[in-house]
């Protein structure tokens, strides 16, 4: 996800870019966080001019225009996207770790849930061995203590913890998604924005 970013933001942002594509040499590797800057940079040029003129600062533009022409020719070279999406992914790994643990546990609340739910179909419908046997179980599988006069009330706790659970795992869901940034590895961003700043 971009966030639009004001003038002075994309001013900053294309003499980074231009910092970015001046620290080639000619075995360089154009590192992901240089690539994340230049697609937000594009994406902001973009939609900046759906409002209107862009106001880049001139000075900035023809220091970005003047590195590109200089190191274009490597910039191919420098752009491994292999390399960058096994970075991007690397830094996804401990949110893929916790949204697993997370979905994990959600399914262990919804489990947990129905079983409440079939326990108390025991408990109105079956004789004291079953019920005890089911309840038994239930407290085993819960963790935490269960009254037998009350049994009704845990089907309603259990679905608390579900649906607190379910929570849980959409936000480490969302955490994933924001995080993966391997669609902003294009080949050709600084070339976009070199001749957005050409026009």
């Amino acid at each position: 996800m971009c966030v639009m970013m004001n003038v002075d933001d994309i001013n900053s942002a294309v003499q980074a870019c231009a910092d970015d594509m001046g620290s080639l040499s000619a075995s360089d590797f154009l590192p992901l966080d240089a690539q994340i800057r230049a697609y937000d940079l594009l994406s902001s040029l973009l939609e900046a001019q759906e409002y209107g003129p862009v106001n880049v600062d001139r000075i900035s533009a023809g220091v970005f225009c003047e590195v590109y022409e200089s190191v274009s020719d490597r910039l191919a070279a420098a752009f491994d996207i292999d390399r960058l999406k096994a970075e991007a992914e690397a830094r996804l790994s401990g949110l893929k770790k916790d949204e697993n643990e997370a979905r994990f546990e959600a399914a262990a609340a919804a489990s947990l849930h129905e079983f409440a739910k079939d326990t108390f179909e025991i408990w109105k419908n079956s004789g004291i061995f079953a019920r005890r046997r089911a309840l038994r179980e239930l407290r085993g599988r819960a963790g935490f203590k269960l009254e037998s006069h009350r049994i009704g009330n845990y089907v309603a706790k259990t679905f608390d913890l579900m649906n607190e659970a379910h929570s849980r795992f959409a936000r480490a869901q969302q955490a994933v998604f924001a995080a993966d940034v391997s669609y902003k590895c294009r080949p050709d961003t600084h070339k976009a924005i070199y001749t957005f700043l050409k026009q």
